[in-house]
Formats: C-alpha cells, structure tokens, sequence
C-alpha cells in the first residue's frame, strides 16, 4: 500500500489553563510563609507592585483593595480626568522631554549618610543571635585540642565526619577504612590499618557527650556507663547490657533478678540507673529551628457564635505603583510601554490570586468551624466525622481544591493553633447511633488510659466495654489496639512493667 501525503480533520474538547489559573492554584497551595516568599521576590522584579501602607489593615478586606486600587489608578493617573490606556502609548506626546534616562528610574536616590552607606544597611545588635554549636563542631573543637599526633587527627576526623546527629556512626570502620586509604595514603603516606582506625575510634569515644561515636546502642551505653563512678549497680548494668541485653530489651524481669540474684528494689534502683542513659547522646546538639506556623485563618468568638476571618497580618497588603503607569504616558517607546503592560498585567495577576486564596480560604475554614462546632467547646472528644468530599459537594468546589486549601494552612483559635486537615477525620460506623470520629475515640481512649490504675492497666477488650457503656461508642478490640498503637501507647502488660519502675 502506496503512503500518500493527506490532511485530516479532527473535532474536540480540551481543558487549557490559563496562566492566571496556573498561578491562582499555585497561590493556593503555597503556605502563608511562601506566599510571603513569592511577594518578596515579586517586589524585586516587579516595578509596577509595591505595598500599600496606607490603608488600614483591620477594615479592608483583598476585595475593597483592588477596587480601590483601580479607581485611585484611573483618577489619579490620568492627564486629563480619564483613565490612562496603556495600550494607547502611541497617543502619547512624543515632544516632552525627560530630565532623566530610564535606567535612572531604579536607582536608589536616598543620600549616602557620612557615617554609614545607608540607613537601611544598619542592623540592630539586638537581631543577633549565637550561632548554633553542632555536634560535629564540638567533636572537632575536642579534636583540635586533644595533643594527637597528625596520624591519629586525621583518623578522628574521619570519624568524626562519619558521626550522624543520633551521635552514632553511619559506617562501618571497614568501609571507613577504605575512604580513608582512597583518599589519605599514598608514596609518602602509608596505608592505615584497621588497628588504627579502633585506636583513633577508642579516642572519640572519650569526648563529650558520653556514649558518642557507638556503633549501636548497645555499645553507646556501655560507654556512659563507663564514664561514671563503678557502683555495684554500674557494674551490674554493664553486665547486663554486655551479656544479656536482649533480657532488658523484652522486660524479661524475674530472669533478670534470678541471674543475678537481685530483688525487688534492687531491680528497680538498677532499672532506674539504666534509664538515666541517654540512648541518642548526639540529640542535645542537634540543631533546633523552630519552625514558623504564619495562621492564615482566625477565629474569633462573637456574640452569634464563632467568628472566622483572614489573618491580614499573614502577608503584607499589595497595590500597583501609581508612578511607573504615569511615567508611561510620558514615554513614545512602544517596547518600554509593552514592559510596562507586562509587569502591570503580573501585578495585577498575583494580587487577584492572592485575593482568590483568602477568599477560598475563608469559605472552607467556614464550613469547617460550622462543622466541628462542638470541637471548640468542647475539644477533641467532640470532634466529628469529615472528610473532603463533604466540604467540596457544600462549597461546589473539587476535592483537590479543597485538599490545597487545607494543606499547609493553619487556623489560630482559642483552643491553639490547628492545621486545617487536622479537623478531618473518617467516621467509625455504630450500630444505631451517629458515627463516631476516628480522632474522638483516639482521644476517649486515651483519656480513660491516662486515668487508669498503674497497677492494673486497662486491657484492650476493658477500653472496649468502657467506651461502649460510657460513651455509646461500639468498635472492636482490634480497632481499639490500632489506634492505641497509632499513638504510641503500650499494651496493658507493658504499661504494667513500666508502671512499677517508673523514677
């Protein structure tokens, strides 16, 4: 069959987004923080977007902003009390002249001061703050002074570098050894040896904090208890660790005393002691960022119920420059105009998108403090069944909008600070009464957990009875234990042993 050049011709239906759209869901998914990142980078390319400081915060709303912002554009920048097309750049008198070069516009025009470049530049003392000392700088900074000769230092640095922030190592000195050959030895410098590598690792391990530099637990307590006065208990903990650490692992109490002939409150001060290691010794200097939550919502309580509005704190307040748009009318360069047109459409662009987002925001924080009303007062227990599909079938959004709009975004209450998927939660089915929510049984369990008699821990299938007489909650012991291990919390027979060593 002969391929003979044709044209064909195709009919459908294709979904674009438009590049407003494509920002508007990017502004949507962004935390309140990359919002501000986004504006901060958008004030740094963008000539035509400023903030606006003279409006009033607490009364103006996004939507009375842009508003605003148009009619103060169209009375104030035009010539002749009529609002300035910028696409009509070739009606612009060409004969007047400028005092300045357009490049000029940019530079900054405040005064140099006699004493610092700019006022801007000055820092305050009191924005310092220390710098962080990490665990590797206070192995090195032990290192540094440790009077090693060049052989060893080099070894200890290895190790040192390998350490993770646990305070343990990530290697294996085998592997270490052989980075380190690949790298250190050569003609002048001989191999190192296995041998020198545990000699310099037996070095480390007496630095601060104890226990660090140990290739597994096990090892990390040996060396604390190393580093303290040799007590009979001491002893006897590092016989126990050495020899039998898989008994202290599973609890195994009455073979522990039998070993080694202990009783009861021998066994406890020698469980207490142990407790007292530090089974991660690197954490005390791993840096600690704290993270910054910006609330996007918050929630107030009024005099008809509970009150929902924008932070508008969260991000600064942003208006298009009236300046450059004026400075256009003077201009006959249809390119500079064109730039002008550009950056005032992106402006405007990512206002509006800003705008859209609180406005989404405020709709689905809304629904969802109408929802979980009793939460509020009452707290967790209260909580209620939620999930997406409700939201967006109430608000006649899609799911994933609502799943952008609750991602990353935190609501302020009296009650603390939430993210707003916190308040989602699937339903347990009951027998002739209202679902129940998963986080309000979570919390009913651990209530009566935290309220139970240490010396007689609830069993599961107790928790069961219990929510079901109490609270009219029917679930199965199974869905008891997963969520009781979804929080971290032991079984009754390990609760019991913990109970009766507890410092």
């Amino acid at each position: 069959m002969a391929l003979m050049p044709g044209l064909q011709l195709n009919m459908g239906q294709q979904l674009k987004l438009t590049p407003q759209l494509q920002q508007s869901i990017k502004i949507l998914q962004y935390s309140a923080l990359e919002v501000q990142q986004t504006i901060e980078t958008t004030l740094e390319t963008n000539f035509m977007l400023e903030i606006d400081e003279e409006r009033d915060d607490e009364s103006e709303n996004y939507k009375d902003q842009l508003d605003s912002d148009a009619s103060t554009n169209e009375e104030s920048l035009s010539l002749d009390e009529k609002p300035l097309d910028i696409e009509q750049s070739k009606e612009i008198d060409s004969d007047l002249q400028l005092d300045m070069e357009w490049n000029e516009v940019f530079s900054d025009h405040a005064a140099p001061s006699t004493s610092l470049k700019d006022s801007s530049d000055y820092v305050s003392a009191e924005t310092y703050t220390s710098a962080e000392t990490t665990l590797h700088d206070h192995l090195q900074w032990q290192l540094d002074i440790a009077p090693l000769d060049e052989r060893v230092t080099v070894l200890a640095s290895y190790i040192i570098d390998d350490v993770n922030d646990e305070g343990y190592l990530e290697s294996s000195l085998a592997d270490l050894l052989i980075t380190i050959n690949e790298n250190e030895s050569d003609d002048e410098h001989p191999a190192y040896q296995l041998s020198d590598l545990e000699d310099a690792l037996a070095i480390v391990h007496q630095f601060e904090p104890n226990g660090v530099a140990a290739r597994d637990l096990q090892e990390s307590l040996l060396l604390q208890l190393a580093g303290m006065p040799q007590t009979p208990y001491v002893v006897t903990a590092k016989q126990l660790i050495k020899e039998n650490f898989d008994w202290l692992s599973y609890h195994d109490h009455k073979r522990i005393k039998k070993f080694y002939g202990l009783n009861d409150e021998e066994l406890t001060t020698l469980l207490r002691l142990i407790q007292t290691l530090n089974p991660r010794p690197g954490r005390d200097f791993s840096p600690v960022q704290s993270e910054v939550i910006i609330p996007d919502l918050r929630l107030k309580r009024a005099k008809s119920g509970w009150l929902v509005e924008l932070n508008q704190d969260a991000f600064p307040r942003l208006s298009v420059n009236s300046t450059y748009i004026q400075l256009a009318s003077e201009l006959d360069d249809t390119n500079q105009s064109q730039r002008i047109k550009d950056q005032l459409n992106e402006a405007k662009g990512l206002i509006k998108s800003i705008q859209s987002r609180g406005e989404t925001l405020l709709r689905v924080g809304s629904f969802i403090v109408d929802r979980q009303q009793n939460f509020f007062e009452e707290g967790e227990q209260a909580m209620k069944p939620l999930v997406l599909r409700e939201v967006a079938e109430h608000l006649d959004l899609h799911e994933s909008t609502i799943s952008r709009a609750t991602n990353q975004k935190y609501i302020q209450t009296p009650r603390g600070t939430f993210e707003l998927k916190y308040f989602f939660s699937t339903g347990v089915s009951q027998y002739g009464s209202a679902d129940q929510s998963a986080t309000a049984i979570k919390a009913h369990i651990k209530r009566l957990i935290d309220e139970e008699d240490p010396k007689k821990p609830l069993s599961d299938s107790k928790l069961m009875k219990l929510l079901e007489e109490e609270k009219d909650i029917a679930v199965a012991r199974r869905t008891i234990a997963k969520y009781r291990e979804a929080m971290n919390i032991p079984s009754s027979s390990e609760r019991k042993k913990l109970n009766k060593y507890k410092i």
